[in-house]
């Protein structure tokens, strides 16, 4: 359903960031393009918006579009049952995939099409090329449909013989191989687990490879959709308490780095520019490490544990229930938020042009970066 200029009320689970948060905000703060009160309290760490020139597509309770240029709520769309954990932009269309799939009008929010898979699919993120939505389930099962109908392409099990739950965290998309980002529970109660990269031909799902971080003893996962840098699959390990890069032709893991000792690690995988590798982590630092090697650059504290970040031209903006900006180049803290109890941000980033945008606790905000 499609209202137009109206705010859909929904209420999630805040994310608590571990480490002291307290002092005053220092730095020049970045520019507030606007700022959009939301009608109620949002909080949430792992849905992520898509913006282009026009519009940004947020998931906030529902699909809720904001003009990129003013702010203004332009059109909802409610959901099924699930919140997705992120809106994809392709040809003039927004995907999601919760308890369903589907595909609005970009530009009215008009329902183009649905399609209701085996499991729910609101713990993965999803992608989109030029011809179709992939996105993964609950049930360890990757899909491709028609962008334009809905129709399924194909399906793949990759799990078939995975004795517990299996949830595929992500799937990625580069020239004819979709990349598969999942977490396989080695026992009943999920205290262990594997995380799984499995690599699918775009074309009919068949398996081309798979990679295994841990042995059916340990904690490991693999968190979020893998990120595409050139030779190598950049991935995140939350449980395991890591980030780490695979090469992408063998499915050999090439570096990995641990985060610091006592915390979880990261769940958004590394992003990069150049040669280089950025990360924020819940271990209360930001990272740029060698994209060939994984050696660390520069590593930067931060007052809490991160949620989110997004590299932005020279910046790096990151989110720990507050906001801090940093030098891409050097790790130098530009800016940082004071606390705030009421008014932080929460999700993840998206960004268009110069422009990053993020919902939080209060409102949605668009910031402009240098």
């Amino acid at each position: 359903m499609v209202k137009k200029g109206f705010a859909l009320a929904f209420v999630l689970v805040a994310f608590v960031a571990c480490g002291d948060v307290t002092g005053a905000g220092r730095g020049k703060a970045p520019e507030v393009i606007w700022r959009t009160p939301l009608a109620v309290r949002y909080s949430t760490s792992d849905q992520t918006p898509a913006a282009d020139g026009e519009r940004l597509y947020a998931i906030a309770g529902g699909m809720v579009t904001f003009s990129a240029h003013t702010g203004e709520i332009v059109w909802t769309y409610s959901l099924d049952r699930y919140i997705p954990s992120n809106a994809v932009l392709r040809n003039g269309r927004v995907f999601a995939a919760e308890n369903i799939a589907f595909a609005l009008d970009a530009e009215t929010g008009a329902e183009l099409w649905r399609f209701t898979p085996d499991e729910q699919a609101s713990h993965g993120e999803s992608t989109a090329d030029e011809h179709a939505f992939y996105f993964g389930t609950w049930s360890h099962r990757v899909y491709a449909l028609d962008q334009a109908t809905g129709a399924l392409l194909w399906s793949t099990d990759i799990g078939p013989d995975w004795q517990y739950t299996g949830i595929v965290k992500g799937v990625s998309v580069s020239g004819d191989t979709v990349y598969a980002a999942a977490r396989e529970y080695t026992a009943a109660n999920g205290y262990i687990s594997n995380g799984w990269i499995v690599a699918l031909d775009r074309t009919t799902g068949r398996e081309l490879w798979r990679y295994r971080s841990g042995n059916g003893s340990q904690l490991r996962s693999v968190s979020s959709a893998l990120t595409v840098a050139g030779r190598l699959l950049l991935a995140s390990d939350l449980h395991g308490s890591s980030f780490f890069a695979v090469d992408r032709f063998t499915g050999q893991e090439v570096w990995r780095v641990e985060s610091a000792p006592g915390f979880v690690g990261p769940v958004q995988a590394p992003v990069a520019v150049g040669d280089v590798a950025y990360l924020a982590s819940n271990d209360e630092y930001v990272y740029a490490v060698e994209l060939q090697t994984g050696r660390i650059i520069w590593k930067t504290h931060t007052p809490a544990s991160n949620n989110a970040f997004v590299v932005c031209d020279d910046q790096i903006f990151v989110t720990w229930l507050g906001l801090s900006v940093l030098d891409r180049r050097t790790g130098r803290v530009l800016y940082q938020s004071p606390v705030d109890q009421h008014d932080f941000p929460t999700s993840r980033f998206a960004r268009h042009g110069d422009r990053v945008y993020v919902l939080g606790s209060a409102a949605a905000y668009a910031y402009r970066c240098k």
